[in-house]
């Protein structure tokens, strides 16, 4: 490896030669023929190891080591361009502190960006797997549609939006990606900046590759991962090229699915940082190797590795110092070139049609005129994505007559809709008598309209049916909705004592309503409706408990739904509250007409990074009416005093407190959001109308393992209660 060439001497020699001339006017320092040789900054990638490329800006700004140019791939495409904008390393450092980077590389739309619909999608199908039948089944191109990143370098590229070249930074500045097509590095020099970095960070399978047109875009590290050919054939007359060194393969430690996958892509990319190395004139290789490139959280030690880096070479790095005046000069032609955001007077979506167009550029419509609020923007973009038909929205700027504006790309799903959300839930409530259901969520979204949408529920196993609505706004831009509904459905209903089954009860519904309501914004739905059908309950197996009821029924259900809890699996930080009340107006069993109420409540409070504590409440009654034919309620299994036989306690009226503790054992995957959790939960309940011997407050404590997984929550942990009860259980699919 060569770290000074004959050429590189003759420039440093220049450089010195230079500085001990006399002050020149600043034109004669900025004319084209200039005395001091061009700097070039490569930046590598490396995931979270690229952290350490701060450091580096900051020891070079320190000491006055000016950069005249960057090319970088990856994550240093990302600290690279931000620096190429006009931004110090300080900026950097706090925009990149800012950034919820488990949410970033995870991917998915943040639950509380969701709409109500799709948080009810998530809730019911907690499990990370979605595909499209748009062209027969298919899933997404990668894991992470990129949003989040996008948005950040969207924030990045929106003074320069209608810059021609990257030369018109006020640092020139070039990125390298990989083009699937041509099987060749590609060079991104002009265009969108956010575009191009998020083309450079596009690592295969996990991030959704930029198309083009001629073009598919993915991580430029394949080919080129330390691009100092790039610097030089932009005319650098000095390469600084930053390595971020690797910890090597442990033999002896296991490796997942993703770990070798990682290492497989290394292997490639450990081969052509060989050879740019050799190419470098100035080498900084910053110790990272003792990181993993998911270690975002460690910011502070890995910008302090690179910062060891350009410290451990400052006998060569500062041959190249300038005096103070040349440097306030140099930063004072830097922030010339600097573009000011300017205040958008229109809007205007690209990439939607017909009353998609119309309803986001009414949702959108409140941000023209107005000086630009980063934090309001990404939250409007969000919220495009939450509407679950698009896979990103970003933003630049347009300019119109002389007008400034704000166009909006709201990129469509190029596998979807319609969306399934499948399902697979294994209930464990006795662990002699396993229950299983598979199933799936299918949704056509915009039919009829903005936001409309046609959802069908199928599910096979213990239980089976059908269950389908047809969701109308009334308008494109109102909350206000008709939602049409049918379900066809068999479920099981049994009644254990303790750990005997008593009776196997099936619940068989036929029937349809229409319901009128108003959706708050993404976090709460009201409804009023009513219902009629067909219902019969009646006992399979074993001794009759109740008697069994079918026929007709009608109710007028008004239901309220807040759900402001963080994560639809395991909640950490919000709230969430159901009030249902029915009156039914004829229902199987009785003769009398039926009114009921029920509340459910849950809180979550973070007490630490690690830790949650959770307040779950619950109650119903039928008033003052006794004659319901089945019990409306029932108490007994998993969180419904979990110690307790599965609906041990049939009643009219109940309460049920619980409170509980939940603590992160181990984080197993940030990028893929698994963890593993103790879980403490206790439980007081009663039921009322029973038997004197049960009539008591009932109460049990639960401890076991949840864990946080692809697949959804999964549950093992046993529970003891009073008067002898105890119970070993488990569940995958759902849980809280």
């Amino acid at each position: 490896m060569k770290l000074c060439s004959l050429a590189v001497c003759l420039s440093l020699l220049s450089s010195l030669w230079a500085q001990s001339l006399p002050d020149t006017p600043p034109e004669t320092q900025h004319s084209p023929i200039s005395p001091r040789p061009r700097i070039g900054l490569v930046l590598e990638g490396g995931g979270a190891l690229g952290l350490a490329h701060v450091g580096v800006l900051k020891w070079l700004e320190e000491n006055r080591i000016p950069v005249d140019l960057i090319a970088g791939t990856s994550m240093g495409a990302l600290v690279g361009g931000i620096y190429a904008s006009g931004e110090s390393p300080a900026q950097i450092e706090a925009l990149i502190r800012a950034i919820r980077w488990n949410e970033v590389l995870r991917g998915s739309t943040p639950y509380r960006d969701l709409s109500f619909r799709r948080k009810e999608d998530r809730r019911d199908y907690p499990n990370a797997f979605e595909f499209g039948l748009k062209a027969g089944a298919q899933l997404p191109s990668g894991f992470n549609s990129g949003q989040q990143v996008g948005l950040i370098l969207d924030r990045v590229g929106l003074p320069y939006s209608q810059m021609k070249s990257f030369d018109d930074l006020p640092i020139p500045f070039r990125c390298v990606a990989t083009d699937l097509v041509s099987e060749k590095p590609y060079v991104l020099d002009h265009g969108s900046l956010a575009e191009a970095m998020r083309a450079s960070m596009s690592l295969p399978a996990f991030f959704t590759p930029v198309h083009d047109g001629r073009r598919v875009l993915v991580d430029g590290g394949l080919l080129d991962n330390l691009p100092v050919d790039v610097a030089q054939q932009m005319g650098a007359d000095i390469v600084i090229a930053v390595h971020l060194k690797v910890a090597p393969l442990d033999t002896k430690t296991p490796l997942s699915t993703v770990g070798v996958l990682e290492r497989s892509a290394s292997v490639s990319i450990s081969v052509n940082e060989l050879r740019s190395m050799e190419k470098a004139d100035i080498l900084l290789t910053a110790d990272t190797e003792q990181f993993d490139t998911t270690d975002y959280k460690l910011f502070d030690k890995i910008e302090a590795e690179g910062y060891k880096a350009a410290q451990s070479k400052s006998a060569l790095l500062s041959r190249l110092q300038v005096d103070e005046n040349q440097w306030q000069q140099i930063l004072h032609s830097r922030n010339a070139r600097r573009k000011p955001v300017p205040v958008p007077q229109f809007i205007e979506v690209a990439g939607a049609r017909g009353d998609i167009l119309k309803g986001l550029q009414h949702e959108l419509s409140g941000l023209a005129g107005h000086p630009i609020d980063p934090h309001q923007l990404d939250e409007k973009m969000m919220g495009v994505t939450g509407l679950g038909r698009f896979a990103r929205a970003g933003y630049r700027d347009v300019l119109q007559d002389g007008q400034h504006g704000i166009e909006v790309d709201a990129e469509e799903k190029d596998y979807a809709p319609p969306t399934v959300h499948p399902a697979l839930v294994i209930d464990g409530s006795d662990y002699k008598n396993v229950l299983f259901e598979v199933g799936g969520r299918v949704t056509f979204l915009d039919l009829g309209g903005f936001a409309s949408e046609w959802r069908s529920d199928f599910i096979a196993g213990s239980e089976y049916g059908l269950k389908t609505e047809y969701f109308h706004p009334f308008t494109s831009y109102t909350h206000w909705f008709v939602a049409v509904h049918g379900t066809a459905d068999s479920s099981p209903f049994f009644v254990y004592q303790r750990d005997k089954l008593l009776g196997e009860y099936r619940n068989r519904v036929m029937g349809g309503g229409i319901d009128f309501g108003y959706t708050f914004g993404r976090g709460a739905e009201l409804r009023l409706g009513y219902e009629a059908g067909y219902r019969k309950i009646n006992e399979d197996v074993g001794t009759p408990v109740v008697p069994e009821v079918r026929g007709r029924f009608g109710v007028t259900t008004l239901r309220y739904r807040l759900e402001r809890f963080d994560d639809p699996m395991i909640p950490r930080q919000g709230a969430r509250m159901e009030s249902t009340f029915k009156f039914y107006d004829t229902a199987p069993g009785t003769l009398s007409v039926v009114p009921a109420e029920e509340l459910r409540l849950g809180l979550a409070q973070r007490t630490s990074q690690k830790s949650s504590v959770l307040l779950f409440a619950s109650g119903g009654t039928s008033f003052s009416t006794r004659d319901t034919g089945f019990p409306l309620f029932s108490l007994g299994g998993p969180l419904r005093l979990s110690a307790y036989g599965t609906n041990e306690l049939l009643t009219n009226q109940y309460f049920l407190l619980q409170p509980a503790f939940l603590y992160r054992l181990r984080q197993l995957s940030p990028l893929l959001k698994q963890n593993i959790y103790l879980l403490t939960i206790y439980e007081a309940g009663k039921a009322y109308g029973q038997p004197a011997a049960t009539a008591k407050v009932a109460q049990d404590a639960t401890v076991g393992v949840l864990f946080q997984t692809l697949f959804g929550p999964m549950f093992f942990g046993g529970s003891l209660g009073d008067s002898d009860h105890r119970k070993f259980f488990f569940r995958v699919g759902r849980f809280f």
